[in-house]
């Protein structure tokens, strides 16, 4: 369960009337969140999903993300469209905190199996990512806004720092192995390389698909950041083109086939792959890490397990793909 807020008709009905889409006819809880609680509104207009923002998200962070989602939308980029309130804001006050309320998408995302790990990714489902990230990624070369990755590779050494003296009871030797690896990626990264506003999180759960698997939507950009593109690319690799710890070169093949069906790859960022998908599962391993020591027992957060990435993280290091 991720609803941290609970909420009643009469406060969603009085809500709506700060916007122009219809009367409430009823609503629902969508329980598989896990930063902000989110709700389907059934109005007199149509569905729409009502988002308010929890602790966990940095309001300051607020108008790059919804404004990201706008401009991408404007783009037929198929993303939730925020939808304005009567005064022109797309952010606005839900009793005491920050909320929205975006379109509806329709399809479904693939649903993994009990140990988190997905058997129902298909080749064509890493085409249908590939080409939207693509697409994304040349639809955002003109939007203005800004905003710093927090989980970028700059930021990898006080994330450890944070998680160091607790690594070594965990799995003995992974301390070190971190450490190395964390002094690896900074002294061979290329921040030259093109950027630009990206998604940084496109895993399955972010993922819309029809009963054909055509891709019909994202979600769930709020770690969007300006970020090296191929960086981007990386993590989608990490998310999709692995069968638990076997890489699936067939699902790889896919995912840069539909991606270079919009923008093709130059030679340097081809070259520097290499290190970007290092990059991308050592974000993950750290974050990780960071939630398997630090959640507590009480909290909505479902803790996923890090030998997840020490796995692909091994993998990248040991292969060239």
């Amino acid at each position: 369960m991720a609803v941290h807020t609970r909420i009643k008709s009469q406060q969603v009905a009085l809500h709506l009337k700060k916007y122009s889409i219809g009367e409430l006819i009823s609503w629902q809880e969508i329980v598989e969140g896990i930063d902000n609680s989110n709700f389907i509104l059934f109005t007199t207009s149509g569905k729409f999903i009502l988002t308010i923002f929890e602790s966990r998200i940095n309001q300051d962070d607020l108008p790059f993300f919804l404004e990201l989602k706008i401009h991408l939308a404007n783009k037929n980029i198929s993303c939730p469209r925020p939808i304005l309130d009567n005064s022109g804001s797309a952010i606005v006050d839900f009793e005491n905190k920050k909320s929205t309320i975006v379109s509806f998408l329709t399809g479904k995302t693939l649903k993994p199996k009990a140990n988190g790990y997905y058997d129902n990714i298909e080749d064509k489902h890493c085409y249908e990512v590939g080409k939207i990230l693509s697409n994304l990624h040349l639809s955002t070369a003109d939007f203005s806004m800004k905003r710093h990755n927090d989980l970028s590779v700059r930021n990898f050494k006080s994330i450890f720092n944070q998680i160091q003296d607790l690594l070594e009871n965990y799995q003995a030797g992974l301390k070190k192995e971190i450490l190395d690896e964390i002094n690896f990626i900074n002294d061979n990264w290329n921040s030259e390389l093109p950027s630009a506003p990206a998604h940084l999180d496109l895993f399955p759960d972010n993922v819309f698909f029809d009963e054909k698997n055509n891709l019909t939507g994202i979600i769930d950009f709020y770690f969007s950041a300006n970020e090296l593109l191929i960086y981007d690319f990386a993590i989608a690799v990490n998310a999709w083109c692995f069968d638990e710890n076997r890489f699936v070169e067939s699902k790889f093949k896919h995912l840069i086939s539909g991606y270079e069906s919009f923008r093709k790859f130059s030679d340097e960022e081809k070259k520097f792959l290499k290190y970007a998908l290092r990059a991308s599962a050592m974000r993950f391993l750290l974050t990780r890490l960071q939630g398997l020591f630090f959640t507590t027992k009480e909290s909505l957060i479902k803790i996923k397990d890090p030998q997840e990435y020490i796995n692909k993280l091994k993998f990248f290091k040991n292969n060239l793909i």
